[in-house]
């Protein structure tokens, strides 16, 4: 769509004051872009915008509405981890020991260290008397087998600091509300920040030789954002196992789902917002 220059500068005004995180955009269509879907996703209105012939400025776009988006569920949605069991392993942030939970008392936990191989003489650390605040401050829940660096620790806790100005008083792991992008997986594949945001990729298993999800962040078992390119695997595999949705993004495909989309958002109260790159697009009286 090309736009008079009288037209884009009252859109420019309209928006100006729209709150957004990041500043480096490419160029003024980018940025005006970002502030329209930022003010109806602010105001949990549906919207549809298509670019003619720009897959390029599309894919800006999402890059950045990913890192919004994120961050939006970072720091409104986070949820405190309810679901310690004896077994589950731990990583303390302050020195990056193992731990495993081996007894669960009223409000007291009981840890004990898991050496690493070429330790195997010391005998390892118990740690008693471990309330819940203090297990949630200091030590990162992960998946079972699955170990995590201290580098992708501090590169996320610090990815958010950075882009908030704040210091969390918890590590946010568990989130009660996601984004979901519906898009092809070169979106997924574009996307530089994502090894510092926990995000799964859920692939279509009737399209795709790999049937298991992808993690940006593996040892992490919850995430902030969710990609699919099918809505059918967004159906089943998120909302269907009761997992609430915040925004579901359609990029570029899918559009003969909308409907559907929008009988569902009803339904589930997720916003929808519709990206797309036709020179005939398919419009729905629902979405403006």
């Amino acid at each position: 769509m090309i736009l008079n220059e009288t037209y884009y500068q009252k859109l420019l005004e309209k928006f100006n004051d729209v709150q957004h995180l990041e500043t480096n955009f490419s160029n003024n269509i980018i940025a005006l872009t970002v502030k329209i879907i930022l003010k109806h996703f602010q105001e949990n209105k549906p919207l549809h915008i298509n670019f003619q012939n720009s897959k390029e400025s599309l894919l800006k776009v999402a890059g950045h509405l990913y890192v919004e988006l994120a961050n939006d569920i970072y720091k409104n949605h986070y949820d405190l981890p309810d679901n310690y069991c004896i077994g589950d392993k731990l990583k303390r942030i302050r020195d990056n020991q193992y731990y495993e939970i081996t007894n669960i008392g009223k409000d007291d936990y009981t840890l004990r260290q898991i050496l690493r191989k070429r330790k195997t003489e010391i005998s390892p650390a118990t740690l008693s008397g471990i309330n819940y605040d203090r297990l949630t401050k200091n030590f990162v829940k992960i998946d079972g087998g699955t170990g995590i660096s201290e580098r992708t620790i501090k590169n996320y806790f610090s990815f958010f600091e950075n882009l908030n100005d704040e210091k969390s008083d918890f590590p946010r792991l568990n989130f009660d509300r996601h984004t979901v992008f519906i898009s092809k997986k070169p979106l997924w594949d574009s996307l530089s920040e994502k090894n510092k945001i926990p995000s799964i990729y859920l692939p279509n298993p009737r399209e795709e030789n790999h049937l298991s999800e992808t993690k940006s962040i593996p040892a992490l078992s919850d995430c902030l954002v969710y990609f699919t390119p099918k809505y059918e695997v967004c159906y089943q595999q998120i909302i269907q196992q009761d997992k609430k949705i915040k925004t579901i993004i359609v990029f570029d495909t899918e559009a003969a789902q909308i409907e559907q989309m929008i009988l569902d958002k009803q339904r589930f109260g997720f916003n929808l917002i519709v990206l797309s790159n036709s020179l005939s697009p398919q419009k729905n009286t629902s979405i403006p």
